[in-house]
């Protein structure tokens, strides 16, 4: 009888050890005494596998969009109270022991991102509140907050004194509107449908904005912020009066590269006001309001967003080309849970097939736009001829901890939609002698800011969804993400083979018939 209880007692001990191993992250190094940026995954999770996200959106589409974004936040920050209760114990153990340092939680994803030693990776993996340990391989070395500087301060002062200026109704009326915006039909959603993207608050993860008043006058404001270097509204950010840089820490949200304003230029694709001066009008939805937000991959920022109350996130950042591992179902995971909660991610599928930077087949779309319940759009020119670089599908989610849906054989058809990448005003600074001799020709030159036409690429497809999106949200705000992504598709028009295909997904994005269709749901 003893032997036999030594035997179980073995067993028991060998098969905790193999459970524990399972839930590391094979990429993480547990030799040494050195510390690993991991990310643990909690096991309590609104979703916890492929297939709940799809299985929720069944269940709760007849649901209006705020009462599932009001239950889900709530439900996922008290999932993340819970488990932190469970764990906290050992985690102040293990930091009292020199094993894990700099801890930060989340509830966007369940968990917490850490630095820790392999053996208290190991006994964190053995906790039965936690799920998972990756490496986190968006880790990067801990800095000190950069505040605004004195300068930066005066900058911001400036462009809220500019946002102050906006006009009551933009004259949309007289506006000149460029050849992009007609071809998705978007003219004719204002005009027939009174659809304008009004009531509808966009957060932008991108490289912030020049200070010039077609973006200014666009911009959504926190109404509980004013820039004092004081945190008005008790969140922890000082001065996130426009939205925050993730980065840096900082309340600034203007645009830092001297050369191309890429935030700028997307910024003006989805909501530009009618220019004062050349009439111009950018923007797919004029009337829909702009988050700014710097810190690509940072959870910090979707649940900035969604705390917010941002209705969508154009996202103008991807990863290809790189090993991410289980990593990618991580970040999976967080945009499910922001879909659940009422907010749909899109941005460019990308420019990966063609040219020096050409990527193999189910390469070409990477994270986060290869995720299932996020929007990529490809690209056309404006006769409907294909753009040799532009990114095509599938996408494969094989060997991904929790999320090994879409094998080789049973592929993600990507991409979702199709816009236009180039060949329009956008709102960046004046062309260089560089950006001259690639052909770009500066259209009007304005406060603050130039319209050109020459940038390229589909970081600026992807902004035409977001406004047509937007635009559908003001017709129908109650419609769900998930909802908004099959209505886009289904009112495309068709493009290259028939049918949803690798290169042009369901097709052109349709405005007119999008807001039309949104109104009868």
């Amino acid at each position: 009888m003893c032997r036999m209880l030594l035997v179980f007692a073995m067993l028991s001990a060998f098969a905790a050890a193999w459970a524990s191993e399972a839930k590391v992250d094979e990429a993480i190094p547990m030799t040494g005494d050195s510390f690993r940026p991991v990310f643990v995954r909690m096991e309590d999770q609104l979703f916890r596998k492929a297939g709940d996200h799809e299985a929720f959106c069944k269940k709760h589409a007849d649901r209006p969009r705020s009462q599932n974004r009001k239950e889900v936040t709530a439900l996922l920050q008290k999932k993340a109270d819970g488990s932190w209760k469970q764990v906290e114990e050992l985690v102040a153990q293990l930091e009292k022991e020199g094993g894990i340092r700099g801890l930060r939680r989340f509830w966007i994803v369940n968990g917490f991102v850490c630095p820790a030693k392999p053996s208290a990776i190991k006994k964190l993996a053995e906790h039965e509140a936690v799920s998972f340990v990756y490496l986190n391989r968006f880790a990067r070395p801990a800095t000190r907050p950069r505040p605004m500087s004195d300068a930066q301060g005066i900058a911001m002062k400036g462009l809220f004194e500019l946002w102050q200026k906006k006009p009551a109704d933009p004259n949309w009326r007289d506006a000149k509107i460029p050849w992009n915006l007609k071809e998705i039909k978007a003219p004719e959603a204002w005009r027939k449908e009174k659809a304008f993207g009004q009531g509808v608050t966009v957060a932008v993860i991108d490289s912030g904005i020049l200070p010039t008043p077609s973006l200014a006058h666009a911009l959504w404001k926190n109404p509980q912020e004013t820039f004092n270097r004081k945190d008005d509204d008790g969140n922890g950010l000082v001065d996130d009066v426009f939205g925050y840089d993730f980065s840096s820490d900082s309340g600034f949200v203007q645009e830092t590269n001297q050369m191309m304003s890429h935030g700028s230029a997307c910024s003006g694709i989805i909501a530009g006001r009618p220019s004062a001066k050349s009439k111009w009008l950018t923007g797919v939805a004029p009337k829909a309001e702009l988050m700014l937000l710097k810190g690509s991959f940072d959870l910090r920022a979707l649940e900035y967003l969604l705390l917010n109350d941002a209705d969508l996130v154009s996202m103008s950042f991807m990863i290809v080309g790189r090993e991410l591992g289980h990593l990618r179902g991580l970040y999976r995971n967080a945009f499910e849970h922001l879909s659940a909660a009422g907010v749909l991610s899109m941005g460019g599928a990308g420019n990966y097939a063609a040219g020096p930077r050409a990527l193999g087949k189910g390469k070409q779309i990477g994270l986060p736009k290869d995720i299932p319940c996020v929007v990529a759009v490809a690209g056309t020119t404006k006769d409907r001829a294909t753009v040799s670089f532009s990114s095509k599908g599938p996408c494969y989610w094989e060997d991904v901890a929790f999320f090994s849906d879409y094998p080789r054989n049973k592929p993600l058809s990507k991409p979702d939609l199709t816009a236009f990448p180039t060949g329009y005003p956008m709102w960046t600074y004046p062309p260089s002698r560089q950006t001259k001799a690639r052909g770009w020709q500066e259209i009007s030159a304005e406060e603050g800011a130039s319209l050109v036409v020459g940038p390229g690429g589909n970081s600026f497809s992807g902004p035409h969804g977001v406004g047509v999106a937007a635009l559908v949200l003001s017709a129908n705000p109650e419609m769900n993400p998930w909802e908004v992504k099959v209505l886009l598709e289904s009112t495309a028009v068709d493009l290259g083979p028939k049918g949803h295909d690798t290169q042009y997904g369901a097709g052109l994005l349709d405005a007119l018939a999008a807001v039309r269709q949104a109104k009868k749901n």
